[in-house]
């Protein structure tokens, strides 16, 4: 099996899609189509699956509005049924910069997946022990073509 550990804000939801959205908000948060469309190839390209590793995590299987959102973004491009899970959330601050450790505590508790490869795609600055599987998005632009085929190639290594 291979995985995303995947991030929303800065990846999917984009600083630059933010704004353009700004002016058109049905009250409704939609995702960058350039990110969702790389998110989309990559995972079938790769034939991946999705662990939510964002804050947006803490609203998983609940019906509050940001889960809601984050499901129909996902639905639109046919790859809901693609997300197995969340990390376990260690810091109830949403501190970050201990990702890296709630993503080795997931494969821990899963070895028994056969996971072959994995990815991380985050707009955070380090993820420690797992560098060489880290795709840093930039927050203004998320995930953009040459990231998903760096992300590919990491997948398939």
């Amino acid at each position: 099996m291979k995985l995303i550990f995947l991030d929303i804000d800065g990846v999917l939801n984009t600083d630059r899609y933010i704004r353009i959205q700004k002016n058109h908000n049905n009250g409704q948060i939609t995702f960058d189509p350039e990110a969702m469309k790389n998110l989309k190839l990559l995972v079938e390209m790769t034939d991946s699956f999705i662990v939510i590793c964002s804050t947006w995590r803490i609203h998983y299987e609940s019906n509050e509005k940001l889960w809601r959102d984050l499901i129909r973004n996902f639905i639109e491009y046919l790859i809901d049924e693609r997300i197995i899970g969340i990390t376990p959330v260690h810091d109830k601050n949403s501190n970050t910069s201990i990702r890296w450790k709630e993503i080795e505590d997931w494969l821990s508790k899963n070895e028994d997946k056969g996971i072959e490869s994995f990815v991380i795609l985050d707009d955070e600055w380090d993820m420690a022990i797992y560098s060489r599987r880290f795709v840093r998005c930039q927050a203004y632009k998320g995930l953009t073509d040459d990231l998903r085929t760096k992300a590919e190639i990491i997948l398939n290594t």
